[in-house]
């Protein structure tokens, strides 16, 4: 892939500035380094390769990034920044397909693939305990299809690698649907020889409803509503024994009861530097998570995302039983309560800081009870919850025509934050609009809402309302970074140019 690319032509480039005997004297191994000839010897080595195939996920490159990719563009974000090229990411303008957000991200992804793969190779060949060594293999190949899924929502149609690389290779691009069809392959498989929990110190593992979750939530960006709904029936099955809604909304997004009965998919963080400032990737070793320092209150970080105003009035819409705001909008966002101008952000409130009402931050997976935040939150990021799966399993139900059954699902998810009982009576048609109002209150600035909006099919220049060139995303009721969507183009990233010049076999996106 590109990286490899880049290193032959860094070592290329030295030899250069070296004569022949002091090139020689760079050419040195490490004995203390693992190396395949001494490495995938034991159960050890397979656990430890595996868990820089974990790795993978935490990298920030990756994690990090796609965020600006997916929330940032779609109706729930916008950018300020100064840096132009990742504020334009919001309106769908890229002018240098090497973006760090675009090319590392689509670096890393391959990173850890490889790692994957690294795995799926090695480890068959160690004489260890069968269980013990099918269920590695079943995570390495979940973890795959986590970066595939990933892949294919945001750049569509992308290179289809299973297997380890050498640096000649050229691979073929494939369509969505048979990168799709791939995660299918690798969800249905991993299933099968994943346990349904752990304990100890594997608590936090991709575990078999890991597998059923994102294979479910593949089947959906594809339609397929009557797999997705099978899919997902098998974890309502086990609610709520083992699944089951946290009491409280917000413990979804601390530290505190992490891995918790309401997570199905989570990637783990730690809350201390271990590798550098910032924190980049370390095969194999816990790493901490940025989110805040970029999603954060501006004095707190970068804060080169924040929620637009049409979310925030999403929140309002509706009132509790008791006639209250959603409970949801103070634990998702951080904004000005004129009704309590007391409230504490990171120990100040709204009036310290000098923020207005047209300020809104997010709040979702920061430390704001703390008294600042850093680059190293070890806040867990719930990649899919069982929130997540109610609703989806209430549109694949209702696409199904079974309305009536539908609606009870999207009801627990209301009925935790105190909002009244949808009627059963409601239409297929209704319900569908509603549904998608509950997934962005329930969901918001979790990687979702870009890509349920592929799904419905409802993305285009008309979001950006009325407001369009006139108004910014932080005071219109629309999302004005829509002004400059292109149908047929923006649904999806470009490709890296350093991938499509290194590789003939790429084809670059429809309209870059």
């Amino acid at each position: 892939m590109n990286t490899k690319t880049l290193v032959l032509t860094a070592i290329l480039s030295g030899g250069i500035l070296f004569s022949c005997s002091e090139s020689k004297l760079l050419d040195q191994v490490n004995p203390n380094q693992a190396s395949t000839s001494t490495f995938w010897k034991t159960s050890d080595d397979a656990i430890k390769g595996l868990n820089a195939a974990y790795s993978g996920m935490q990298d920030r490159r990756f994690s990090l990034w796609t965020i600006f990719l997916t929330d940032m563009s779609s109706d729930e974000g916008y950018s300020q920044s100064p840096w132009t090229d990742l504020g334009n990411l919001s309106k769908f303008i890229v002018t240098d397909y090497n973006i760090a957000m675009n090319r590392e991200s689509f670096e890393a992804a391959y990173q850890g693939i490889y790692r994957c793969h690294q795995v799926l190779e090695n480890v068959p060949n160690i004489k260890m305990d069968a269980t013990l060594q099918k269920r590695i293999l079943a995570e390495a190949k979940l973890i795959r299809a986590y970066f595939y899924y990933s892949m294919a929502n945001i750049w569509g149609n992308v290179p289809l690698v299973l297997n380890s690389q050498t640096l000649g290779d050229r691979p073929k691009q494939a369509t969505q649907a048979e990168v799709f069809g791939q995660v299918i392959k690798d969800c249905q498989e991993a299933a099968a020889d994943l346990p349904e929990s752990y304990s100890g110190l594997d608590i936090g593992r991709l575990h078999k409803y890991s597998a059923i979750a994102l294979l479910g939530k593949t089947y959906m960006q594809q339609r397929k509503w009557a797999e997705a709904a099978a899919a997902f029936k098998q974890i309502i099955d086990k609610t709520p024994t083992l699944f089951d809604l946290m009491p409280d909304f917000k413990d979804n997004f601390t530290t505190d009861f992490e891995n918790n009965k309401e997570s199905l998919f989570e990637i783990q963080y730690y809350d201390e530097n271990r590798s550098g400032f910032p924190s980049y990737d370390v095969a194999g070793g816990s790493e901490s998570s940025e989110r805040a320092q970029f999603f954060g209150l501006r004095v707190i970080g970068w804060c080169d995302g924040q929620p637009t105003k049409w979310l925030y009035n999403q929140f309002l819409k509706e009132k509790d039983k008791a006639g209250k705001v959603d409970y949801r909008l103070d634990y998702t966002l951080s904004y000005l309560k004129t009704d309590a101008p007391n409230t504490l952000y990171y120990g100040k409130t709204w009036a310290d800081y000098g923020f207005t009402a047209d300020d809104r931050f997010w709040k979702k997976y920061t430390n704001y009870w703390k008294p600042t935040d850093s680059y190293f939150s070890g806040i867990n990021n719930r990649v899919i919850r069982l929130a997540d799966v109610y609703l989806l399993y209430a549109e694949a139900l209702n696409e199904l025509g079974q309305t009536a059954q539908a609606i009870p699902f999207a009801n627990k998810v209301r009925a935790r934050v105190n909002m009244k009982d949808l009627a059963l009576t409601m239409t297929q048609t209704d319900f569908r609009l509603q549904l998608r109002q509950e997934r962005v209150l329930e969901l918001a600035g979790e990687t979702q809402r870009f890509w349920d909006m592929k799904r419905y099919g409802i993305l285009d220049a008309s979001l950006a309302g009325p407001d369009a060139g006139k108004k910014p995303a932080n005071v219109s009721d629309f999302d004005t970074d829509f002004t400059t969507f292109q149908k047929g183009k923006s649904e999806f990233y470009p490709l890296p140019l350093y991938e499509t010049d290194a590789n003939p076999n790429l084809k670059q996106n429809p309209g870059w």
